[in-house]
């Protein structure tokens, strides 16, 4: 009896010892960093029949170490809805929403660490929490939230480990709100500079039509004087080419008179008087026709003698 006892429990300690030994391997390989073998091993012990939480939590810091992101967040979920009671929950939470802010899952990994927070207030990481959130924030560009939660850090746990790195963001938050103020100074001077070019540009151009319309102007008012210059000298000398026609038929006239008192007075030389007399008529006919033409040219001239 003592001896089938004895056999029993040997066979259950090799059993015991068979079935942690894909863990000790895992954990051996996770003390030397070997993240590929302590995967293997961890993943080995976490799909045996009677595996606990164990295998299991140390296979997602081995996927975690290794950096296979995407894996560690499957095999956490399985954590979770598999062992909601482990005392590691809050731990594998925190890491989720590490996990999710190195994806660049920005606003998956505020919600995942609020949670954290909210739920497990008294943990070692809440300082850290706080503080990936601010550098969620401060990656998605909400500056003014960022440095509320960094400030949140640095006043409320000043003996984190995350103090340093708080400070040093909040350093350059200060620092890219100069900028930022510069950056806008330097746009609104820019602005300013082109609406000045712009307004310039506008002014030169109304100068230039400005003169182009008084040349115009001063062409026209110099043609009109030109215009009436000519009209009055042509209006001049229509008068006195009437004049002159006036003259020429008074000139006729006594000429007539003229020519009837020697017709009257010398019958005998008749013939020869009207000789002369025709020569006389001649001479003034020609004179009434360059007249009359150069009345012409000049009605010509004016508009047709309007």
């Amino acid at each position: 009896m003592k001896k089938s006892i004895c056999l029993l429990c040997v066979s259950m300690c090799v059993i015991f010892l068979y079935a942690n030994e894909p863990l000790d391997s895992g954990l051996d390989a996770y003390a030397r960093s070997d993240w590929s073998s302590a995967i293997l091993s961890f993943r080995k012990a976490a799909t045996a029949s009677d595996a606990g939480a164990e295998p299991w939590y140390w296979l997602v810091m081995a996927e975690l170490s290794a950096e296979k992101y995407d894996v560690a967040l499957q095999d956490m979920e399985r954590f979770f809805s598999s062992f909601p009671d482990d005392a590691r929950v809050g731990d594998i939470l925190y890491q989720k929403g590490r996990v999710l802010y190195l994806s660049g899952n920005y606003e998956q990994s505020i919600t995942t660490f609020y949670q954290f927070i909210t739920k497990w207030p008294d943990h070692s990481m809440i300082a850290s929490a706080y503080y990936w959130v601010g550098e969620c924030l401060y990656a998605v560009g909400r500056y003014e939230e960022a440095r509320t939660v960094f400030n949140l850090v640095l006043e409320k746990y000043p003996q984190g480990i995350k103090r340093e790195a708080a400070q040093y963001r909040v350093a350059l938050i200060d620092q890219t709100d100069k900028e930022d103020e510069l950056i806008k100074l330097l746009k609104i001077s820019h602005e300013e500079s082109l609406k000045i070019i712009e307004d310039y540009q506008r002014r030169e151009k109304t100068y230039e039509q400005a003169i182009s319309t008084y040349q115009k102007r001063i062409a026209g008012m110099m043609k009109d004087t030109r215009l009436t210059d000519l009209e009055e000298q042509l209006n001049d000398e229509k008068l006195k080419n009437s004049q002159l026609l006036d003259r020429i038929s008074v000139l006729e006239a006594q000429n007539d008179e003229l020519s009837k008192a020697l017709t009257l007075a010398s019958p005998n030389s008749q013939k020869q008087g009207t000789t002369s007399e025709e020569a006389r008529k001649k001479a003034i006919e020609e004179l009434k026709k360059k007249a009359e033409d150069l009345q012409s040219r000049y009605d010509t001239q004016t508009g047709g003698g309007k």
